[in-house]
């Protein structure tokens, strides 16, 4: 089976292309351009570098949030325009942003079966998109949502230090992290990443745990309070 994995859920891009899980290539982009500028070009190139022609794959994988609401829209309407136009049917697999990022990762510090990943992205106003998971079995250990960083640092000090020795905190929301956890669990042994990012490899390992769907059927996953919270609680979360 051949699977195109793509991101535009962050302040980076990606894609890459596997063969029944073997990466043939892959390229991240870091430039400032949209996303709807650098993807596609970006895309292209990914199948001149594996010498596979559009019409041979059978999936993409796709973040489908939380992140950048632009940058999903941007990734969502390339993949569905791809598989709109590909001469053979195409499953989509949606894949969680910060479970890819999870899955991005490479732990060379921690034993992994005593180790808690907390995948983040910066939501603005010390708050993230995030989860909490086992950096051994990606078990979930805290549910992908939209979070203010105080109440996942609460939540490692009352329940999930009691699991785990080390924790690793990746992604951009990790400044908000590093803040929180000083306020409310500072005794804990922790590491912060905040340069991480999703690559190609960790979207095609979380798809490998997602179900694939018909590209009508697929959805946005924004994790975003609605417009009259943010105004009642006086919080901006875009």
């Amino acid at each position: 089976m051949l699977l195109l994995a793509c991101d535009t859920s962050d302040s980076t891009c990606c894609a890459g292309i596997y063969r029944d899980g073997e990466e043939l290539a892959y390229e991240l982009s870091m430039e400032k351009k949209t996303h709807s500028e650098t993807f596609m070009p970006l895309v292209a190139r990914v199948f001149e570098k594996s010498n596979v022609g559009f019409g041979e794959i059978d999936r993409i994988a796709i973040t489908v949030g939380p992140g950048s609401f632009t940058g999903i829209r941007i990734g969502m309407s390339a993949v569905l325009g791809m598989a709109a136009a590909s001469e053979r049917k195409i499953e989509t697999v949606p894949v969680s942003s910060t479970l890819a990022l999870a899955y991005s990762v490479e732990n060379v510090s921690y034993d992994r079966t005593s180790t808690c990943y907390i995948p983040c992205f910066d939501a603005r106003n010390m708050r993230v998109f995030a989860q909490a998971t086992d950096a051994d079995t990606y078990e979930t250990l805290m549910e992908e949502d939209a979070y203010n960083a105080s109440d996942i640092a609460k939540k490692i000090g009352s329940d999930l230090q009691n699991r785990y020795n080390n924790f690793i905190v990746v992604g951009s929301g990790a400044d908000a992290m590093s803040q929180a956890i000083e306020e409310n669990c500072p005794f804990i042994n922790v590491q912060y990443a905040k340069g991480a990012v999703i690559l190609p490899r960790g979207i095609a390992k979380a798809a490998e745990r997602s179900k694939a769907v018909p590209p009508e059927e697929l959805k946005a996953r924004y994790c975003a309070v609605s417009r009259a919270e943010r105004y009642h609680t006086g919080d901006e979360l875009k």
